[in-house]
């Protein structure tokens, strides 16, 4: 019986070499490559770091289109047809158990569209078989970059999305609990986590990062995060403050 197979792989945040062997592995492997695009016609930034690992003689690329929006209704239907999509294409394809990666920055479990396919999959394509590959987190390869500390023996670490976390009070609160707070998709909400952290004296220990380990890379620690204090960045850019109970360290 053919059993098509869909393998998740984590790209990490940019350079391609951190692509892990077992994600390498299967991209080999695969016949078809699913990777996912926003709806305003920008390249797949997944589809851009796995490129040097592609054979477009022998595979081939889907690419998925995913809205950018916190609509539900518009979610949900996306998220389905990207499923149906997947399963239509590894079929189609009239091999023995065929298989297909798809394609991610970061990790695939983390914040990553992916769970939501994974879900509409499992319930509308039971029979498809799954298999998924972590990838280097964004926050752990910037702070490898910077040398940037983000804990130590029993230090708390808390991972959330800025969106939610736009305001001085709530990031004292979540510092008053943690040594080190992470901030992921940042960049819609940044001058005002800025002002946040200017505002509970932490932008010594803070860092901001976006597109690490591509030729754009930015890395700001310290005071040069301040000069980014009224510009656009990119949705996809983090920060790192170090504070919390014992008043962190660089």
């Amino acid at each position: 019986m053919t059993t098509p197979h869909l393998t998740a792989v984590g790209l990490g945040p940019g350079d391609p070499e951190l692509i892990t062997l077992k994600g390498l592995r299967a991209i080999e492997a695969a016949s078809l490559i699913f990777t996912p695009r926003s709806q305003d016609g920008e390249q797949s930034l997944a589809l851009r770091i796995a490129q040097p690992w592609l054979h477009p003689e022998r595979q081939q690329v889907v690419e998925l289109a995913l809205p950018m929006t916190r609509n539900p209704a518009q979610l949900v239907t996306a998220w389905q047809a990207a499923a149906d999509q997947i399963a239509h294409s590894l079929t189609a394809l009239g091999q023995d158990n065929p298989r297909g990666v798809y394609l991610l920055l970061g990790d695939p479990l983390l914040y990553g569209t992916f769970t939501y396919i994974w879900g509409e999959l499992a319930a509308r394509h039971p029979h498809i078989g799954i298999e998924i590959v972590p990838g280097v987190t964004s926050f752990a390869a910037a702070a490898a970059r910077a040398q940037f500390l983000l804990s130590a023996t029993s230090d708390r670490v808390a991972i959330l999305p800025a969106s939610y976390e736009t305001d001085a009070a709530e990031l004292r609160r979540l510092l008053t609990d943690y040594e080190t707070v992470i901030l992921l998709k940042v960049g819609p909400v940044l001058p005002q986590m800025l002002a946040a952290v200017e505002e509970l004296g932490l932008l010594d220990s803070t860092l901001y990062a976006e597109r690490v380990g591509m030729p754009e890379e930015l890395i700001a620690v310290g005071p040069e995060v301040r000069l980014l204090h009224h510009q656009r960045r990119p949705y996809l850019s983090l920060l790192i403050v170090r504070g919390g109970r014992e008043g962190g360290m660089r």
